[in-house]
């Protein structure tokens, strides 16, 4: 037997909330499927410093503004405490705990598995984000075993890093704050990674 729907969404995070929203605007039957134990789980396991890159104006989903001044800059924590009350506060019928394995068609249906759950829906919405997998570099395996090393998933704080010199590779957002908090943590560390450029003459300015 198969849970029938008018649409599917796979991912609870920021995308699959605010698609849910307006699938619920529209007065569609429809269910989000979401791997984690709660909403939100996926910023609560990001490092202990975190805040998000953009501020508070910007950061809400539709039919709720984030609850902080306009200026500010989330917390981690707080982001994932925001999309926990917008899908209570927005009636959104999240399955959690439910890891989608397999999507197929059939005929004139979409077919979705998850452990012994089976799903059958006219459309599906994948919001599972491009990059939930960690990346490791294939030479990781030739690195000499008293190399400490770690990926920015695991990461949390500067507690896990071994005495010495640190080495940041990867010179986005997650890299570029890593590298930050180990130099203010008292390690020399070097941030590899290409280029990100910059918009000339423009300065952000970080409240906490």
């Amino acid at each position: 037997m198969a849970d029938r729907y008018d649409a599917v969404v796979i991912g609870g995070g920021q995308a699959g909330l605010a698609a849910g929203y307006h699938l619920r605007q529209q007065g569609l039957d429809f269910s989000i499927l979401d791997g984690d134990p709660q909403v939100g789980d996926v910023w609560r396991r990001r490092w202990d410093s975190l805040r998000l890159f953009t501020p508070a104006a910007y950061d809400g989903l539709p039919g709720m503004p984030f609850p902080a001044p306009a200026d500010a800059f989330p917390t981690k924590d707080d982001m994932a405490d925001y999309l926990q009350t917008y899908a209570r506060t927005s009636d959104l019928p999240v399955r959690s705990a439910t890891h989608a394995d397999e999507l197929v068609r059939e005929d004139d249906r979409y077919v979705l598995t998850a452990g012994p759950d089976r799903f059958e829906a006219r459309h599906v919405i994948v919001a599972t984000g491009g990059h939930q997998t960690p990346r490791i570099p294939g030479f990781d395996a030739e690195l000499d075993p008293s190399v400490h090393r770690l990926h920015a998933a695991v990461y949390r704080n500067p507690s896990q890093l071994a005495d010495g010199d640190v080495l940041v590779v990867g010179a986005g957002n997650s890299g570029a704050e890593i590298a930050m908090e180990a130099a203010a943590a008292g390690h020399r560390t070097t941030l590899a990674g290409r280029s990100t450029g910059h918009i000339p003459g423009l300065v952000y300015a970080r409240n906490g």
